[in-house]
């Protein structure tokens, strides 16, 4: 997550992927690999909801999160 703003009263997360890819998403939005649906935004991090399957075909569910990323090599 690089960066985090709200339009319309709706909270909207800068995530860069790839190297010079950036994408706005919302919450209820699906994002990466594993059906990844973003469930909060905040100023310092998405919560976002996973789908998982393992070895032998189940599936469950997962919570993981995105954090602010600082801003390195910044010079002022």
């Amino acid at each position: 997550m690089i960066g985090q703003m709200v339009i319309n009263k709706r909270p909207i997360a800068v995530i860069q992927y790839e190297e010079n890819k950036v994408k706005q998403v919302r919450v209820g939005e699906y994002i990466g690999l594993d059906f990844g649906m973003v469930t909060e935004i905040s100023e310092s991090e998405v919560k976002i909801r996973e789908l998982i399957q393992d070895s032998a075909g189940d599936w469950s569910e997962r919570q993981s999160s995105l954090y602010l990323q600082s801003s390195e090599g910044s010079s002022k």
